[in-house]
């Protein structure tokens, strides 16, 4: 009898992890610096280096994400997985989906770069920290942030 709580206590955890889909109003859009740390809500962006001509536009598109709920034991680790749109100055856009997390459990920050061509030349993106909300019970897009950082 233990044997089939201990596998259906193990299943319920499994299975309290989930992802949702909220529509909510599009937050605005910021001024962000080259070399600087930023941080973005679920569709919103960032005008890199000016605010009336941008050299890049990023913005959060998409955002694929597996949480914990409060007081539940999950045995894997919160994931979130951002999609960007990149914007270049002159209108070009590209469709970047940041690899899925793979940090180990209970570290705070970690780094993913990955590398985008936009304007003739290369730039880096750090994508550096995510945050959730922590006074919700189920959080869903809107109550994530992601931290980036582009580099020249």
């Amino acid at each position: 009898m233990k044997k089939h709580l201990l596998l259906f206590g193990a299943a319920l955890s499994l299975t309290a992890c989930y992802t949702t889909d909220e529509g909510e109003a599009i937050p605005s859009s910021i001024v962000a610096d080259f070399d600087q740390e930023f941080t973005l809500n679920y569709q919103q962006q960032a005008r890199l280096d000016a605010a009336s001509q941008p050299e890049l536009i990023v913005e959060v598109t998409d955002m694929q994400y597996k949480i914990c709920p409060k007081n539940v034991i999950c045995f894997s680790p919160d994931v979130v997985a951002p999609t960007l749109r990149i914007t270049d100055a002159q209108g070009n856009t590209q469709q970047m989906k940041v690899p899925v997390d793979s940090r180990p459990l209970y570290t705070p920050k970690w780094i993913d770069t990955t590398s985008v061509r936009a304007n003739g030349r290369r730039y880096m993106l750090y994508y550096t920290q995510w945050e959730v909300d922590q006074m919700r019970d189920k959080p869903g897009k809107k109550d994530i942030a992601i931290t980036l950082r582009i580099t020249k």
